[in-house]
């Protein structure tokens, strides 16, 4: 009999029907980190347990076995789905989305699952999306390992505010005399001082630089929908 592992915490990154009265679950745990478990969720147990597997619910899981697919053995849902609404809500669904292509399965996090909990948090609270958003994009792409240093170039010289650099895969950042970004936000950047509108358009140009190479010609799910809303919205407003 396959012994279940202590609970640990984690939230569903995705869920999508798998066989007979099963669901195939993406978590991202904070002991194994991103993993893949069947939930059983036929009768009226399992119904109830369906019913707890939500996105951005903080969840309890115990699960068992030892091949890549765990099973879901136990779950507990301590509270409520943190309340995102509007474009928070696409916020969120963009994180998960960047965790569940990102991330290879059963590596540790190293900090990333408390990182995402926050963001997640923060979201709900109504903060302004654009530094919760380059805040976890810093520390997933630090988990990557692919994270630019953000204190000096690639000639290890130290980075100064005034100065505009360029980003060369492969080599790092790179004094330019003209289109690039300011020194000042990428240090910002690195200190999490992210109050600056202009800083926070050019982080975000360079954070969609840093992911390209990893995410492929596939477009993100999550911001196509956003897009479209927005669209919506500004056709239904007459703007």
């Amino acid at each position: 009999m396959a012994t279940t592992e202590p609970l640990s915490r984690a939230y569903l990154l995705h869920a999508r029907p798998y066989r007979e009265s099963s669901l195939l679950l993406d978590l991202l745990d904070e002991e194994h980190g991103r993993i893949a478990a069947v939930a059983r969720v036929g009768g009226r147990q399992g119904q109830a347990k369906k019913a707890q597997l939500q996105p951005f619910r903080p969840l309890l899981v115990g699960l068992s076995g030892h091949s890549s697919l765990r099973t879901l053995s136990q779950l507990d849902a301590p509270s409520l789905p943190l309340p995102l609404t509007g474009e928070a809500l696409f916020a969120g669904l963009y994180l998960n989305e960047l965790c569940q292509r990102l991330l290879a399965e059963r590596v540790p996090l190293d900090g990333l699952f408390d990182h995402y909990h926050q963001a997640l948090v923060e979201l709900a609270q109504e903060q302004p999306l654009a530094p919760v958003l380059r805040r976890f994009e810093r520390q997933l792409l630090q988990q990557l390992g692919h994270l630019p240093t953000l204190h000096c170039d690639a000639a290890g010289v130290e980075l100064h505010p005034q100065q505009l650099y360029a980003w060369q895969p492969g080599q790092g950042l790179v004094a330019t005399a003209n289109q690039g970004y300011l020194g000042a936000a990428l240090l910002n950047w690195q200190a999490e001082r992210l109050d600056d509108p202009d800083q926070l358009r050019q982080i975000k140009h360079l954070v969609r630089q840093l992911l390209a190479p990893l995410l492929g010609r596939k477009p993100l799910h999550s911001r196509t929908l956003f897009q479209k809303q927005r669209g919506r919205h500004e056709h239904s407003s007459g703007r």
